[in-house]
């Protein structure tokens, strides 16, 4: 990854440990087919892809709500964040979920 885009993208996300879990998340979502949200190059790796999604704004997150939160606590699984994308090209389809990071699973 480049070292520049890894700045940027940890001076919008403030937090070093969110930003390395959701470039984790899109990163296997990349390699297992997930199409970019962003226009690419060839030389692009998924790491550069995923940094420069979040530096656009293609890829947005948020602190879950209390109400999200019990969803989740209630069948085992702890959540601290949910991860959305705008999807290129489609109006409307703004903050689709893609990813929940922060997991702590329990009793499994």
């Amino acid at each position: 990854m480049k070292v520049e885009l890894i700045e940027k993208a940890a001076q919008i996300v403030g937090d070093n440990q969110l930003l390395v879990n959701i470039v984790s998340k899109r990163v296997q979502q990349l390699n297992h087919g997930s199409d970019p949200f962003i226009v690419t190059t060839p030389e692009m790796q998924c790491g550069d892809i995923a940094l420069t999604e979040i530096i656009e704004g293609k890829i947005t997150w948020h602190e879950m709500t209390p109400e999200e939160l019990a969803a989740f606590t209630d069948v085992g699984i702890h959540i601290n964040y949910i991860v959305t994308a705008k999807i290129k090209g489609i109006p409307g389809r703004d903050n689709i979920p893609i990813a929940a990071v922060g997991m702590d699973i329990e009793n499994l």
